[in-house]
C-alpha cells in the first residue's frame, strides 16, 4: 500500500520547507495536493490566484468528492512513498486515509513570524497587514469554502512548531522521521 506522507500548515509555517528536506533526505517525490487544480486553471484559462484555486477546488470536491484531487495526483505516481503538501480539507484526509498509509504531519508557527516570512518571500496575496493576513486566514477556512485548514491540523499524528530557526526545524523533523520510522518504509 502506498504511503503519504502529508504535510499541512498554515501560509509561510515552513510546510515547503519541511517536504523539501524530507524529500532530499529521503529521497523521495513531494506533490502539492494544488497542482491538479493548478493545471485545471489553466485549461479553463483562469488565472491561478489562492482565490481562484480555493473556488475551483471547492467546487469540484462538492462535484466530485472529496477523493477527486488525491485521485488525480496519486494515480499518476509509480513511487510508494510520497509526500503530498497543502491538503486543506478534512473529508480528503478521510479519504487518504482509508485508501493509502497516510502519516499527517502539521507545521505551525506563530502569526506575526509567518507573516514576515510571507513578507520576504512576497507572498501576501492581498493582506498589507499583519491583521488583514490573519483575517483572509479565517475567511479561506469559512464557509462557502470546503477547506477547513484548522480542523485539519487537528487531525495530524504530529505537530511540529516552527517559530525558531532551520536547524532547530530540521532537529524536530529528524526526531519526527526516527519517532515514525520512515526510513523504513524505504527498505
Amino acid at each position: 500500500m502506498k504511503t503519504i506522507i502529508g504535510i499541512i500548515g498554515t501560509v509561510g509555517s515552513g510546510k515547503d520547507t519541511v517536504a523539501e528536506y524530507i524529500s532530499n533526505k529521503l529521497t523521495i517525490s513531494t506533490f502539492q495536493i494544488s497542482q491538479p487544480l493548478k493545471d485545471i486553471a489553466k485549461e479553463r484559462g483562469i488565472k491561478p490566484t489562492r482565490e481562484n484555486l480555493i473556488k475551483i477546488g471547492s467546487d469540484l470536491v462538492k462535484e466530485n468528492g472529496a477523493g477527486f484531487l488525491v485521485k488525480l495526483l496519486v494515480d499518476k505516481i509509480p513511487e510508494d512513498l510520497i509526500i503530498i503538501t497543502g491538503i486543506r480539507v478534512t473529508e480528503v484526509i478521510d479519504y487518504i486515509r482509508k485508501n493509502y498509509n497516510l502519516i499527517l504531519l502539521a507545521i505551525t508557527a506563530e502569526p506575526k513570524i509567518r507573516f514576515k516570512r510571507c513578507i520576504l518571500r512576497n507572498k501576501l496575496g492581498e493582506a498589507k497587514t499583519l491583521t488583514e493576513f490573519i483575517e483572509n486566514e479565517q475567511k479561506e477556512n469559512s464557509p462557502p469554502n470546503t477547506q477547513r485548514l484548522f480542523e485539519c491540523l487537528n487531525l495530524a499524528n504530529y505537530s511540529i512548531s516552527n517559530n525558531d530557526d532551520l536547524k532547530i526545524l530540521f532537529q524536530k523533523v529528524d526526531e519526527f522521521l526516527r519517532l515514525k520510522k520512515l526510513s523504513t518504509l524505504l527498505n
